[in-house]
């Protein structure tokens, strides 16, 4: 190969090489960025839910359970922010782990919050940081069980991290659908890592789509009552 053309083809593989070590690096310092503030931010509530589940076992009714990881706490409080909640409020999270989101939810003056989790370690781990919750402003409940086994009839927000399939997805929207039948209210559902899924709930006759959330992640839908 001519001498030029090959400095040539050395100097930008090398300049490629150089540009995927940089983006690398940076999105290795943005993750460790966000794993220390999950950390502080768990100091402050008094709570530990750093950290994924260990079982990749696929759990649940459909038996297309995913496995457990957090929602981030910098999301998560844009979320809050976002979501105005009011002593009306009956804050529901499917697959809620080891209870972060609950316990971010705990410290709003709202009714109640509830976790439903089919995980039995995550599930006393989650019970754990209910109890030692500081700031608490409202119930905190912790249920071991199906998500599609769920009474929605009071619920008012429901919130999912990408916790199961679209098999179990369809009958989580089924049931709540039904329970506004039989308790007519205004829902919002909050589902966060929607590229598999959300069209799912965009193809619900019953929901609205409305939007992101900021650069969260996480999309809303709401019933036509809101």
């Amino acid at each position: 190969m001519n001498p030029i053309k090959l400095s040539y083809y050395v100097g930008r593989n090398f300049k490629y090489s150089g540009k995927v070590i940089g983006r690398s690096f940076l999105g290795e310092c943005k993750s460790w960025r966000a794993k220390a503030n999950d950390l502080r931010c768990d100091r402050n509530l008094g709570i530990c839910t750093v950290g994924g589940s260990e079982s990749d076992d696929l759990l649940g009714s459909e038996g297309d359970g995913i496995k457990y990881l957090g929602q981030d706490y910098s999301s998560l409080n844009i979320m809050v922010e976002h979501l105005n909640l009011t002593t009306e409020d009956v804050f529901l999270d499917l697959g809620c782990g080891k209870g972060r989101v609950i316990c971010r939810v705990g410290q709003e003056n709202i009714r109640k919050a509830v976790g439903v989790e089919l995980r039995d370690d995550l599930v006393e781990i989650a019970k754990d940081n209910a109890t030692q919750l500081a700031g608490r402003q409202t119930q905190v409940e912790v249920i071991r069980g199906d998500a599609c086994d769920y009474d929605f009839t009071d619920v008012t927000i429901v919130f999912m991290y990408e916790p199961f399939g679209w098999k179990t997805l369809k009958r989580v929207l089924a049931n709540i659908e039904k329970s506004l039948r039989k308790n007519p209210r205004s829902v919002r559902v909050l589902f966060s890592r929607t590229e598999r899924f959300g069209v799912v709930l965009d193809m619900c006759d019953w929901l609205t789509p409305a939007g992101a959330i900021g650069q969260t992640g996480i999309r809303e839908w709401r019933t036509a009552k809101i």
